[in-house]
């Protein structure tokens, strides 16, 4: 997302997929230190706006609307689309039922914090098994500090954590930093 400033309200512009576009998507705006849930409703065209009024009050401290400008991206047909693409979704307190809990795949939530360094060396490990499993297991990550609720709803009291989620259900756990053919064969227990 840019922004740009104009007449006490401030603009973003923000690219989304056609299919995003079609279904509806919920992305998050950060603003100063300030985290705000941007929903796109579906249908939404080339050009159209998301107005979040007065919220510059929250991130500003002052008057003025956020003013959310929306552009699609230009991807493949349906007909031609691209094999699933290895992506570790970001998650947050407000998008994580949509994202874990209504998935059509398993689900394995890496819960993890920026100052954790067990954390950081199985980034990399997470990522390659995205690859490998893309379209088949969906592979997401949860910063535990900056979503408490989230972190006690499952308990995340040491970190790593990875939680496993099969048709909205924990099915299984792994706890702190594995070898990554431990890790491997969680997940392929799990297709």
């Amino acid at each position: 997302m840019q922004d740009e400033k104009s007449e006490g309200n401030v603009r973003y512009q923000l690219s989304i997929s056609a299919e995003e576009a079609r279904n509806g998507t919920a992305k998050i705006l950060s603003r100063n230190g300030k985290r705000l849930q941007v929903t796109i409703p579906p249908g939404i065209g080339e050009g159209g706006t998301v107005k979040l009024s007065n919220a510059l009050k929250i991130t500003d401290g002052r008057e003025g609307d956020i003013l959310i400008s929306v552009g699609i991206k230009e991807g493949p047909s349906q007909a031609e689309a691209a094999p699933p693409r290895a992506e570790v979704v970001e998650l947050s307190d407000a998008n994580f039922e949509a994202e874990v809990l209504g998935s059509n795949l398993p689900v394995m939530v890496d819960f993890w914090a920026a100052w954790c360094g067990p954390c950081r060396m199985m980034a990399p490990i997470v990522e390659k098994a995205a690859m490998a499993c893309a379209g088949k297991f969906k592979f997401c990550k949860i910063n535990v500090d900056e979503n408490p609720e989230m972190a006690g709803r499952y308990q995340a009291m040491s970190i790593p954590l990875f939680i496993f989620f099969k048709n909205g259900e924990v099915v299984d756990k792994v706890l702190g930093a594995v070898p990554e053919n431990q890790l491997r064969a969680k997940i392929e227990s799990w297709l």
